[in-house]
């Protein structure tokens, strides 16, 4: 069986995505939170796009995450070729919008973006063909008649379509977006459905269903603001909170990771657990949660198994993940954690990190290692090991501390009560002999942990990466 992945990965590097959106952002923001968060993305945003510059947020997420922003305003690109509407009811306009997907482009390509996030832009646009694009849409786009899906469509329409048939709730989908050709109603929302949200109850209002298809065949000239608009627009906003923001940044994680793909046929196939399985699509609940759907027939649910064993093994999971999983050179990885860990070993606890992050660009290495390494000392686990760091310090420098010593020391660094300034000073009053202790002993602790865990880390990184290899030429070979 021949299996084509929607995305190709690269192992240890990050795909770059474009975010495209066209009015207040509210899937952006909780992408660009997401992506930015440090929590092992296997995708990075590099530019923001948008099609409304004066009226979306794109401007100021751009200010706000420090990114490019691309713009083409393409109600202002049609004026200024004679058209007074971006439509697609006419050739001309259909042969500008081609015109301006084509410049579109151009402002994207310098970026070297693998793939597009389309969050709640409005535009059709031909870009999809060079760049593979996910979309999310207000509705279930698995349910269908007569092969037709019969929630597809702009705006308000599918979810009032969905309140109209009787249906006490909504999903939001995922899909890969697709080529349009005319006015596109043939091809829009037609792409493969990657993922779907939990089902979101409709917000009724207290509007019964009967009222609701009263006021729809009462309608007339649009834009309409009846109680049907109105609950349409409540049960939206709802199922972007508890639908978008749970599906949309499950798939593009999975997306950038390589986890769907295409047989000969055109069906979908979903990555679970090293095995790849026929899929109509993935319902996801959050929190990693998820169960697959099978083709015409039952739900079978597939919940991702619970973390098992002790805290201690689930710690050194988180790690190896963070570790491993870090972008960039198996030596700049491996850089970044040995200088976090040498400063956690040295640098009192309540000031590791402005010292590790001005380091981490001193000596180019890793950011996100240079502050995970500094978790070596942590509020708790300080209490087992300044004691014995003091301790060896102390016989280094050949002092006459008590066994006990260390004790106030660890009571002043874990303290909630005292500010940074306040802690200095209490660090330095405990006397001569005890803080030299504490940096003799914290140097050898270094001394021995940093070559430890440089030379861990850079062979943990190459390992993982030449698995990930294997398991993707194993991925394009099935």
């Amino acid at each position: 069986m021949n299996l084509k992945l929607l995305f190709v990965p690269v192992a240890g590097k990050k795909a770059r995505a474009a975010l495209f959106l066209s009015g207040g952002g509210s899937n952006a923001r909780k992408l660009l939170s997401i992506s930015t968060a440090g929590n092992d993305c296997s995708y990075e945003i590099v530019v923001l796009v948008t099609d409304a510059p004066e009226s979306s947020a794109a401007r100021s997420l751009a200010k706000e995450y420090s990114l490019p922003l691309a713009e083409l305003d393409i109600r202002k690109f049609y004026a200024e070729h004679g058209e007074d509407k971006t439509s697609l009811n006419t050739p001309r306009r259909c042969e500008l919008r081609d015109l301006w997907s084509e410049e579109l482009y151009k402002l994207v390509e310098p970026h070297h973006v693998d793939f597009g996030i389309l969050a709640g832009f409005v535009s059709l646009s031909n870009i999809v063909g060079k760049l593979p694009c996910l979309n999310v849409h207000p509705g279930d786009l698995t349910v269908t008649e007569d092969g037709v899906r019969i929630f597809a469509g702009l705006h308000y329409r599918p979810v009032e379509n969905a309140i109209l048939r009787g249906y006490d709730s909504l999903r939001s989908s995922v899909i890969l977006a697709q080529n349009y050709s005319g006015s596109g109603k043939k091809e829009v929302d037609s792409g493969p459905v990657l993922g779907i949200s939990e089902a979101v109850p409709v917000e009724f209002g207290g509007n019964t269903l009967e009222a609701l298809k009263e006021v729809f065949a009462a309608r007339e000239k649009a834009p309409f603001k009846d109680a049907l608009r109105q609950v349409a627009n409540d049960s939206i906003e709802q199922l972007k909170i508890r639908g978008d923001h749970v599906v949309y940044p499950e798939v593009v994680e999975l997306f950038a990771r390589g986890d769907y793909a295409l047989d000969e046929q055109g069906i979908l196939h979903f990555l679970h657990h090293g095995k790849w399985e026929v899929v109509e699509t993935v319902e996801f609940s959050g929190s990693g949660k998820y169960k697959l759907r099978r083709p015409a027939a039952c739900d079978i649910s597939v919940k991702t198994p619970r973390r098992k064993g002790s805290y201690f093994r689930r710690l050194f999971k988180f790690y190896y993940n963070k570790i491993v999983r870090t972008p960039g050179t198996p030596e700049f990885v491996a850089r970044g954690w040995a200088l976090g860990v040498a400063v956690g070993c040295i640098v009192p606890v309540f000031c590791q990190l402005i010292v590790a992050i001005p380091l981490s660009f001193l000596f180019r290495c890793s950011k996100v290692g240079a502050i995970g390494g500094t978790f070596i000392t942590t509020p708790p686990t300080a209490i087992f090991i300044y004691p014995v760091q003091v301790w060896v310090g102390n016989k280094i420098i050949n002092g006459n501390l008590s066994p006990g010593a260390a004790v106030q020391l660890v009571n002043i660094f874990n303290s909630d009560t005292i500010s940074f300034a306040q802690k200095w000073r209490a660090f330095a009053d405990l006397g001569i002999d005890l803080v030299a202790a504490f940096f003799a002993g914290g140097i050898v602790w270094a001394a021995i942990m940093v070559p430890l865990v440089y030379f861990a880390v850079r062979k943990s990184v190459i390992s993982y990466r030449n698995m990930r290899e294997k398991q993707l030429k194993k991925k394009l070979n099935v």
